[in-house]
C-alpha cells in the first residue's frame, strides 16, 4: 500500500473511532470533548471549535487549539462565520481570513488564525458548527472538508442521542405511568440503537469510499466489485434505517414538519448521486429532468427526500428495461408536483386500488429486483399529507407506472 493510501486509511480509522465514541456519548460535554479533538486531528489543524446555536447567537462552547480562541463567548449569527454556515446550511473555506468580508476581523486579530474552514452540524435547520483553524496559509482539500462534514453529521446524531437519553432519565426518575413509560422506553431505546447502527454504517461507507479513492486504480477487478457491492449494501442499510426511524417518529406522534427553503435542483442532484452509488441494476437509466422556472419551495427537505427515495426505489425495483424518469413542475397555484415514471411491469386495477393501503404489496414480481427503502407507499402518502399535498398513481400492466407527489409551496 502506498504512503498516500496508508494516510487515507489512517484518517478513515480516526473518523471511525470518533464516530464510535460519539455513539456512546451520553452528555453534551462528552460530545464536545470528542468533537474538538477529532476535528483538529482529522485535518491536521492548529485549532478547532465546537459551536452551538443559541437562539440568534452562536455560542462557542468548546475548543482545542494552540492558543485561546473564543471559548465561552457568544456572537450574533449575522456577525460570525459559524453563523453564516448555519444560516446558509453549507460548509465554507477561507484561505485568508483578512480577505473575506464574512470574517469579523477585529475578533480574529488577537488570535493565531490565518486560514479556516467551517461546516454545519446538521444540514437542515443546523444546530451548530465545527470550525478548523490554521496558523499558516492553508487551503483545505475537498477530502478534508468531507471528513469534517462526516464528523459533523455524526455529531448531529450524537446530540439527538443525548437528548433522547436525557428524556429517558427524566421519565425513569418520575416513575409515572409505568406501562406507558415502559413502552415508550422500548421505542426510544430501539430508536437510539438504530441511530448508533447508522453511525457504524456511515463510518463504514466513509472507509470504503476512502479505500476506493486512494487505491481504486490499483485494485483487481474482483476486489473492486466486492467493494462496490459492500458500498451498495451499506447504502441500502442507511436508507432503510432512515426510513424506519422516520416512520417510528410518526407512530409516536413526534413527526413534525420542519420547513425551510429548499433548493429543488440540489435535492434532485443528491437523489441521483445516491442511486448512482448504491443501485445494482445499471441497465435501467435513472433520468432526472432538471427543473426550470420553479417558484421558491419551503418544506421539510428531509421528509421530501425520504418520500422521493421510496418512489424511486420502487420504480427501479419493478423496472428491468426502459427507464425511470423523475421530473418536477408547477401544480396549480400553490403546489409543486414531483413525478416518478417507470417503464416497469405495471399494476392491475386491483393492485392500484390497494397500493396505498398499509401492509399491502402488489402481485408483481421481478427477479433480482432492487431492494426498497422499507418506508411503504402508505407512509409516503402520509408524508405528502404532512407537506400539504397528496400522492397519486396511474399504471398499466406491461407499460409502467407514474406516481405524482404534490407538496405545498409554503409548508
Amino acid at each position: 500500500m502506498s504512503k498516500a493510501a496508508a494516510n487515507s486509511t489512517e484518517t478513515a480509522m480516526e473518523l471511525i473511532a470518533a464516530v464510535q465514541q460519539l455513539s456512546a456519548a451520553r452528555t453534551v460535554g462528552e460530545v464536545q470533548e470528542i468533537v474538538r479533538t477529532a476535528a483538529r486531528r482529522l485535518c491536521g489543524a492548529d485549532g478547532a471549535t465546537f459551536v452551538l446555536r443559541d437562539g440568534a447567537r452562536c455560542f462557542y462552547a468548546d475548543e482545542d487549539a494552540i492558543a485561546p480562541l473564543w471559548k465561552g463567548q457568544r456572537f450574533p449569527l449575522d456577525r460570525c462565520v459559524s453563523g453564516w454556515v448555519m444560516r446558509h446550511r453549507e460548509p465554507v473555506t477561507i484561505p485568508d481570513i483578512y480577505a473575506d468580508d464574512r470574517v469579523p476581523h477585529d475578533a480574529y486579530r488577537p488570535t493565531f488564525v490565518t486560514s479556516m474552514a467551517m461546516v454545519p452540524i446538521r444540514r437542515d435547520e443546523p444546530i451548530g458548527a465545527i470550525g478548523n483553524y490554521w496558523a499558516r496559509s492553508h487551503v483545505p482539500a475537498p477530502e478534508e472538508i468531507a471528513l469534517l462534514q462526516a464528523l459533523a453529521d455524526s455529531t448531529s446524531v450524537a446530540m439527538e442521542n443525548v437528548r433522547v437519553w436525557s428524556e429517558l432519565e427524566e421519565r425513569v426518575a418520575d416513575g409515572t405511568a409505568r406501562l406507558r413509560g415502559a413502552l415508550d422506553l422500548n421505542e426510544r431505546v430501539l430508536g437510539t440503537i438504530a441511530h448508533e447502527v447508522r453511525n457504524c454504517l456511515a463510518a463504514s461507507s466513509m472507509l470504503l469510499e476512502t479505500v476506493v479513492r486512494a487505491d481504486g486504480d490499483d485494485l483487481p477487478p474482483r476486489s473492486r466489485e466486492r467493494i462496490e457491492y459492500a458500498q451498495s449494501t451499506v447504502g441500502d442499510g442507511i436508507r432503510l434505517l432512515e426510513s424506519q426511524l422516520t416512520a417510528a417518529r410518526d407512530r409516536a406522534g413526534e413527526l413534525e414538519v420542519q420547513a425551510s427553503v429548499i433548493d429543488v435542483a440540489a435535492l434532485l442532484r443528491r437523489l441521483a448521486e445516491t442511486y448512482d452509488l448504491v443501485r445494482n441494476n445499471r441497465d435501467v437509466p435513472l433520468i432526472i429532468e432538471p427543473p426550470e422556472d420553479l417558484p421558491p419551495l419551503s418544506t421539510d427537505g428531509h421528509l421530501l427526500t425520504q418520500a422521493l427515495r421510496n418512489l424511486v426505489s420502487n420504480a427501479l425495483k419493478f423496472t428491468t428495461e426502459g427507464e425511470v424518469r423523475v421530473g418536477v413542475g408547477r401544480w396549480g397555484e400553490d403546489h409543486l408536483a414531483f413525478t416518478v415514471a417507470d417503464t416497469g411491469v405495471g399494476m392491475t386495477a386491483g393492485d392500484l386500488a390497494r397500493v396505498f393501503d398499509e401492509w399491502q404489496q402488489t402481485d408483481a414480481k421481478v427477479v433480482g429486483a432492487e431492494r426498497g427503502t422499507g418506508l411503504g407507499l402508505s407512509f409516503v402518502r402520509r408524508i405528502a399529507t404532512l407537506l400539504g399535498g397528496d400522492l397519486r398513481a396511474t399504471s398499466q400492466v406491461g407499460v409502467g407506472s407514474v406516481f405524482t407527489l404534490t407538496v405545498a409551496l409554503d409548508g
